[in-house]
């Protein structure tokens, strides 16, 4: 159990993996010197374009910025079910639990990955579900090709939106792609964005209220 009084003292760790300018995402969180014990890195299935070609060929470390702290922070209490995580000074996280492990990688992805374009991957739904207004760090279905997929809302710009995928999408060579995996991003339409229950029921879900 870690627990955090103000600022979150979290790092990202991007190491160059084949020379071709993408790096790994790792999360670092650094112990205090007169601390005996190592630092605890958890690694992430995101990967990074390096900036530049120096930064292709040589570890880099850097702070989580606003962005990163805020989205954690609204995940964890979400997870924990206790909206007071986001105002309170102190908060006690469990880094080995697997649910906390897999914000962190939605928190890697928002930061570090590339949004794809969802063209390929959705059905129409404009005007056939209620509508689904979300913030970011809210929860959302998508309609894809192959059924209704989980997805967490990372970034808002007007009427587009990009989502962390919770789910794979297999669209069997679809356009562009073979297949989405969880933690990638998809850019999207607000419109798209339907209830979270969509994805785990066959209908409508009780909560969407048709208005």
């Amino acid at each position: 159990m870690v627990e955090l009084t103000g600022n979150i003292p979290f790092l990202w760790r991007l190491s160059p993996e084949t020379g071709d300018g993408l790096c790994a995402v790792s999360m670092v969180v650094p112990y205090e010197s007169e601390d005996d014990r190592k630092d605890l890195t958890i690694e992430t299935s995101v990967v990074s374009f390096a900036s530049d070609s120096s930064r292709a060929e040589t570890e880099e470390m850097l702070e989580w910025n606003q962005d990163d702290i805020s989205l954690f922070l609204k995940l964890v209490a979400h997870e924990q079910d206790d909206n007071r995580v986001i105002a309170n000074d102190t908060v006690r996280i469990d880094l080995t639990d697997p649910a906390i492990i897999d914000i962190i990688h939605v928190v890697a992805a928002a930061g570090f990955g590339m949004a794809y374009g969802s063209s390929a991957v959705l059905q129409h739904s404009t005007g056939l579900y209620p509508a689904h207004n979300c913030d970011i760090g809210s929860f959302a279905s998508l309609n894809t090709l192959v059924g209704f997929k989980r997805c967490v809302v990372v970034d808002i710009d007007g009427e587009e939106v990009v989502c962390v995928l919770l789910e794979d999408i297999d669209i069997e060579s679809v356009g562009e792609f073979d297949k989405l995996n969880r933690h990638d991003l998809l850019l999207v339409k607000r419109a798209d964005l339907l209830h979270p229950d969509f994805a785990i029921t066959t209908g409508r879900p009780v909560s969407a209220t048709v208005h």
